[in-house]
């Protein structure tokens, strides 16, 4: 019987605790079957200076009865992890992984820190899961490995005799070809992507920008030249298509496929296809199906100044923090009335405080809080409250109570009020419903699931506004957001100031049209649609052996 192994990252483990992480909270949600193999690095570091030290992989499973609320059939989950030991974990995760691979794929080649050692020392943990995978695997086996910390593990797989099918889904960016060709590995690193069957990307930028690259470093591989002209024509017609839906679905998103001569048995074919994310929309309204409009028993066709608005990220380059925050102290100057009124609940995240340059971000974010706070922290306020500027205490009481209770609460007013601490999704999906505005400001992003989960746990009735940044790939889809340019102040500004003041009608109809392409292109459908490709890869290479190296897949496939 064949089992899906799937290799991420980070594992969420049962009853853990909530992570920040989104990668791991969507595969938990997705990961169904009567038999799942869940492979990856436990979080721990072991402290040793011992070179020679041998990683062991624990095994635990978790069996679950179906259920009617969430709808997943039986499942028996077997999780294998491993800790990492100081060396690994400073060469593969915080080295070439995080201090290279991440900032290359959000287009940030100026914060990039390269040790040596790090290039190594990631090949290295790649080929220790592909040892992994090859003592445990069976012939009718499946791997799903994900993002950019394996790149190369199906090159070693091969390199070890493995013929499975082997699928990489890529949770962020696709970076264009100059940042590639800025980095002195990358034309070792294609070629080892290029041994995977399916190649995922989020969105069709990123499908386009990934054929660019290929089409770059393995030109000389293809058995076929028409690859140029023929993916040109491709993605032309696919982002027109795209502009003329107020939600497009990732049906419409052809996949291209490559015949390469990578010197193994037989012609190998790879398929490049974008497939968007996406969240489980029915659990989500579940979790906020009991939650009732307190405020009024009417929604106010126009809100008042007295509203609040979310933002959920990572303290991460490419989030556009900073530039979220200053936008907001502008509008407050610009929008005077708002002061005193309007709140901005920013949860963010501290992440990867091992590495200089995100320490140097960390504490940048937290004095730019506090700096417009006190900025429009009243004499009144300041006298009475000397802990308003503060951003290390919890503060967010609309998180747990209703926003009726929250208005009456002795707390004074400041502009930003600032958590880091990580919710459970639950709570956070209260949040959403509470706020009338979601924040998403990326610089760069993949696809930016808070932007949908937002959408998803909104009161239909009275929806809140997405306000959503050019730059995620969720713009991608959600064109019935409100698109702003975080790299344009005069753009969020008018942005957040038509959110607050547009009218229930448009709220309601934007809602619906971004919550009914949620309901389609669902959590389950990116699983599906991926594993479609990946478990049928057998039967559509044996029809179409004698084809050209491009076979345009139907989208109903």
């Amino acid at each position: 019987m064949s089992r899906l192994i799937v290799l991420s990252n980070r594992v969420k483990m049962p009853d853990n605790g909530p992570t920040a992480g989104g990668l791991a909270v969507a595969l938990d949600d997705v990961l169904v079957g009567s038999s799942v193999i869940w492979m990856g690095w436990n979080g721990e570091v072991i402290d040793t200076d011992n070179d020679f030290v041998t990683n062991q992989f624990n095994h635990s499973k978790l069996k679950t009865t179906a259920s009617a609320d969430t709808k997943k059939p039986p499942t028996e989950i077997t999780y294998m992890t491993t800790a990492l030991t100081t060396e690994q974990y400073r060469h593969y995760y915080c080295g070439f992984a995080n201090s290279v691979l991440w900032l290359l794929l959000h287009e940030r080649p100026d914060l990039i820190s390269q040790a040596v050692g790090d290039y190594a020392g990631y090949q290295a943990i790649n080929r220790l899961f592909a040892e992994q995978l090859k003592k445990m695997i069976e012939p009718d086996d499946v791997i799903w490995v994900h993002d950019y910390h394996f790149l190369s593990v199906a090159y070693h797989c091969r390199q070890l005799g493995l013929n499975n099918r082997i699928g990489f889904f890529l949770h962020i960016p696709f970076a264009p070809l100059p940042f590639w060709q800025a980095l002195n590995q990358s034309a070792e690193l294609i070629e080892h992507l290029a041994h995977y069957d399916v190649l995922g990307t989020q969105t069709l930028h990123d499908k386009a920008n990934c054929l660019a690259v290929f089409q770059h470093y393995l030109k000389d591989k293809f058995l076929d030249k028409s690859l140029s002209t023929s993916c040109h024509s491709l993605d032309s017609s696919k982002s027109a298509l795209y502009k003329k839906q107020s939600f497009a679905h990732s049906q419409s998103s052809a996949g291209v496929q490559l015949r390469l001569n990578l010197k193994l048995r037989a012609a190998h074919y790879l398929l490049i296809k974008a497939y968007p994310i996406g969240v489980n929309v029915d659990r989500i309204q579940q979790q906020v199906s009991h939650l009732s409009y307190a405020k009024h028993s009417q929604p106010d066709v126009i809100k008042s100044a007295a509203q609040q608005i979310i933002a959920v990220d990572r303290i991460d380059y490419s989030k556009g923090l900073l530039e979220r925050f200053l936008a907001y102290r502008d509008f407050l100057q610009h929008y005077p009335e708002y002061q005193n009124q309007l709140k901005l609940l920013q949860i963010a995240c501290p992440s990867r405080l091992d590495l200089p340059v995100y320490q140097r971000l960390y504490d940048e974010v937290r004095q730019v809080v506090t700096k417009i706070n006190q900025q429009f922290l009243s004499s009144g306020c300041a006298d009475k409250c000397t802990h308003g500027c503060q951003t290390d205490a919890f503060e967010f009481n609309s998180v747990e109570t209703d926003v009726a209770e929250t208005s009456t609460l002795p707390n004074p007013w400041q502009a930003i009020t600032y958590s880091e601490k990580v919710l459970c999704h639950e709570r956070l999906m209260r949040a959403f419903w509470h706020s009338d505005v979601g924040w998403v400001n990326s610089l760069k992003d993949g696809m930016n699931l808070v932007a949908k989960e937002y959408i998803a746990a909104q009161n239909p009735d009275n929806p809140g506004v997405l306000l959503l940044s050019c730059y995620a790939g969720a713009a991608e889809q959600m064109h019935a957001a409100l698109i702003i340019n975080p790299h344009q102040p005069n753009s969020m500004i008018k942005g957040v100031k038509t959110a607050l003041t547009m009218p229930l009608a448009e709220r309601k109809s934007r809602h619906q049209t971004l919550l009914q392409g949620l309901q389609q292109d669902n959590l389950s459908v990116w699983q599906q649609n991926f594993l479609d490709d990946l478990y049928d890869g057998k039967r559509r290479h044996a029809k179409s052996s004698h084809s050209a190296a491009i076979h345009m897949l139907d989208p109903q496939e």
